[in-house]
Order: structure tokens, then C-alpha cells, then sequence
């Protein structure tokens, strides 16, 4: 299993000279198993240059994408996705499924006037739409297995986890941690009170919670999880639904995982910067039997 990542950020694309090694697109992971099918977390403007590369193989492919949730940074670089305008191409959206609207809707909304000169008329490809109810799973291939768990975020977002040959990999953005308050459809205005008790009823939803991610990453031999924030910054803003290493590495030593890579970096935060925080992160979590390094942009990870 090899995992590449070609988009990592955050929020919103920055590219430049103080972004360039830790890489300035947004969220979008490719899974390798080595054979079809293509499996792509998020779509995310890392998706182009990935595009680009798999229709300059020029032969049909399978192509499963697997949408965090829908706000921007994790769906703005479709438009620009190559495959989708190749005829041959099965291409296969997933997302959790929602009351208030459909993946299908949603897809089609970021290609069309007057956002795009293009539409889903101009698709070429077979595409098709996927909605996940809570914790659902699916076979994609023989031995090719994902899993997935709900979020604590704004619109609410989906972990995936995909098992093949032995290895396993989790994709785990946007997400709170599961302390203090559920977030769900609607966005919070106003940070709340961390020193606030915690309704038992919502506390028992969010055990629950953690539970299901717990058991999602079980020995799981790399974890991607959303480190956007350092404690401070959580502090300040508990509402936005992100995480801090803390978080993760909590969660990761819960589920036995060997691996965590550090994911979905603050837009403001500079390469010089990101360097002081993973040297902090490594130091303050080294005795955690835990194997902990940074997504960048252009990096594999080669599992097994």
C-alpha cells in the first residue's frame, strides 16, 4: 500500500515562497494498493495535479473519491479533475448521506455557471454517487475493504479507513475533539465556555463518538489526522472543529496505531513555523510508541 499526498493544507490554497516545502493546496490524499482501483481522499485543489497525472496514463481507470464533507477546501479542486472528461472512466463519489441535501447536488453545484464554464453535461466519464449512512462500509474490490466513522465538525464529516493485503490507512478531517460539545449541521458563532459542564446526555453522544474513531483506527499502520490547531489556538476556538496533536495522539494511542501523520496544516502557518511545531509535537509525544512525522505535499508513504 502506498499513500501520496497532494494537498495538505487546510481552509485555503497558499501557495508561495513560504509554503513551498510543506506544499500550499488543499486536502486530497491518493491510496495505492497497486492494482485498480484509484482511491483519492478528498478533492481538495491537490486534485489537479493528480488529475493531470492519471489521464496522461491515457487507459480507463476506476476511480473511487471519498469526500470528507462538503466545504470548500475539501471539494474546490473538481472542476479541474481530468478523468472526469475522459470517456472510459467509472468514477465513484462517496459522502455521508444527508437530510438536508445530496452528494450528487453538491458535486454538480461546484461545476456549473457562474462558477464554471463547464458542467456535469461536459463529463464524459461514468460518474456515479454514493451515500453513506453512519458508520457504513463498502467492498471495492476483492481484498479492497473501506470503513468509515462520523466526525465532530460543522456539517459534519466522515473518517474512511481502507484495509487491503494486511495494511491499513485512515483519513481522519475536519474534526473536533469529543470533550465538550457535538458539532453537527449548524456552526457555532461564538466559542463556548470550556469550563462549562457537559450535559450528561451529550457527553455519552460523544463518548460514543470517540469510541467509533477509536475503533475505526484500531491498529491501524498510518493515521491521517487533522492537526490544524495547537492547544492555544484550540482553546480559542473549540467551535471551528479541528484538532491539535494532542487530540490525535490521544486517539492514536487509544487505537494501538503505529503512525500518525500530521495533517490538514493552518494556511498561516509557514514552512519555518511548521518546522518548530513538528519538532515540538515529536518531543513533547516521543515516548508514545508512536511513529509521528508531517504531510507534505509530494511525500509517500510506502506501507508494509
Amino acid at each position: 500500500m502506498r499513500v501520496q499526498f497532494w494537498g495538505v493544507r487546510g481552509s485555503i490554497p497558499v501557495p508561495g515562497p513560504l509554503t513551498q516545502r510543506y506544499g500550499g493546496n488543499t486536502s486530497c490524499i491518493q491510496v495505492d494498493v497497486g492494482a485498480s482501483p484509484v482511491i483519492i481522499f478528498d478533492s481538495g485543489t491537490g486534485i489537479r495535479k493528480l488529475g493531470q497525472q492519471l489521464a496522461a496514463l491515457g487507459a480507463p481507470q476506476e476511480i473511487h473519491i471519498f469526500i470528507s464533507h462538503a466545504h470548500w477546501d475539501h471539494i474546490q479542486g473538481l472542476p479541474f479533475f481530468d478523468p472526469l472528461y475522459q470517456a472510459g472512466n467509472r468514477i465513484t463519489f462517496y459522502s455521508r448521506k444527508r437530510d438536508e441535501f445530496c452528494l450528487r447536488d453538491i458535486i454538480h453545484k461546484v461545476i456549473e455557471d457562474p462558477y464554471f464554464p463547464l458542467s456535469h453535461e461536459d463529463w464524459k466519464a461514468d460518474v456515479n454517487f454514493v451515500e453513506l449512512e453512519d458508520g457504513a462500509g463498502a467492498g471495492l474490490a476483492p481484498g479492497l475493504v473501506m470503513s468509515s466513522s462520523r466526525l465532530n465538525h460543522p456539517l459534519i464529516a466522515n473518517a474512511y479507513r481502507i484495509d487491503h493485503g494486511g495494511r491499513s490507512v485512515v483519513y481522519v478531517t475536519d474534526t473536533a475533539p469529543f470533550d465538550h460539545m457535538i458539532l453537527d449541521r449548524d456552526f457555532i458563532a461564538k466559542a463556548p465556555d470550556l469550563s462549562a459542564p457537559v450535559a450528561p446526555e451529550v457527553t455519552d453522544q460523544l463518548v460514543q463518538m470517540k469510541d467509533q474513531l477509536v475503533q475505526l483506527c484500531s491498529g491501524a499502520d498510518v493515521v491521517i489526522y487533522d492537526t490544524m490547531f495547537t492547544d492555544e489556538e484550540y482553546g480559542r476556538n473549540p467551535h471551528w472543529g479541528h484538532s491539535a496533536a494532542t487530540h490525535a495522539v490521544d486517539i492514536c494511542t487509544l487505537a494501538g496505531a503505529r503512525h500518525l501523520v500530521i495533517f490538514h496544516h493552518a494556511p498561516e502557518r509557514t514552512d519555518d513555523q511548521m518546522d518548530r511545531l513538528m519538532e515540538e509535537i515529536v518531543a513533547r509525544f516521543g515516548d508514545a510508541n508512536l511513529t509521528i512525522s508531517p504531510a507534505i505535499e509530494g511525500r509517500v508513504i510506502e506501507i508494509g
